[in-house]
């Protein structure tokens, strides 16, 4: 925490195994946003931990994982719930990795159209189309897009950063990211020597 400079410390709080009194110890080490996961069909049980998250002053974003398994309308029913409990950002998380660029589309496209709040994105690369559905997340108009390092995550990994980045330069689409700082950053630190 003492050497981020340009970013946020964030930790994700998975209800049913994460609690306020860890949110408040994370805020404790340093942490200044959290990510309140629920399944895509159960945000009503996040309303506690988003207040809670809010009134530690800790920037929240509801994180509506499994988002395969509700269709667009189920969607923003659940996302409207996570605004009304204070979210600062709504999440469509592909956790399963199981969502096509269309679907992607779809659904962020719906939240925008009925929530007041900025959408975010995170796609798993199980079926290997996590930059497509990163892309088609920005046409749809989300504005937070998720990435690791080598695409290093969960199932089959995530949106790798350092594609996107390049994918993003091609594309003319502005961001605020290095393409080599971002590949340095990935091959020096993360690659075993």
């Amino acid at each position: 925490a003492s050497v981020i400079k340009n970013a946020k410390l964030a930790v994700l709080l998975l209800l049913g195994i994460g609690t306020v009194e860890a949110l408040e110890k994370a805020k404790e080490c340093g942490a200044t946003a959290v990510r309140v996961a629920t399944h895509v069909t159960e945000a009503d049980i996040a309303e506690q931990h988003i207040k809670a998250a809010k009134e530690m002053g800790l920037f929240t974003v509801g994180f509506l994982m499994m988002a395969h398994m509700a269709d667009a309308n189920r969607v923003v029913e659940e996302a409207l719930k996570m605004e009304s409990y204070g979210a600062d950002v709504v999440y469509v998380t592909d956790s399963g990795g199981a969502m096509l660029p269309m679907d992607v589309k779809e659904k962020i496209s719906a939240l925008k159209s009925n929530l007041k709040v900025p959408i975010g994105h995170h796609s798993h690369n199980n079926l290997g189309v996590s930059i497509a559905n990163s892309l088609a997340a920005i046409e749809a108009g989300a504005t937070y897009i998720d990435g690791s390092l080598l695409g290093l995550g969960a199932g089959a990994g995530n949106t790798p950063t350092e594609t996107l980045v390049a994918v993003l330069n091609r594309m003319n689409i502005e961001h605020n990211t290095d393409l080599y700082k971002m590949m340095d950053a990935s091959t020096k630190a993360l690659i075993p020597v």
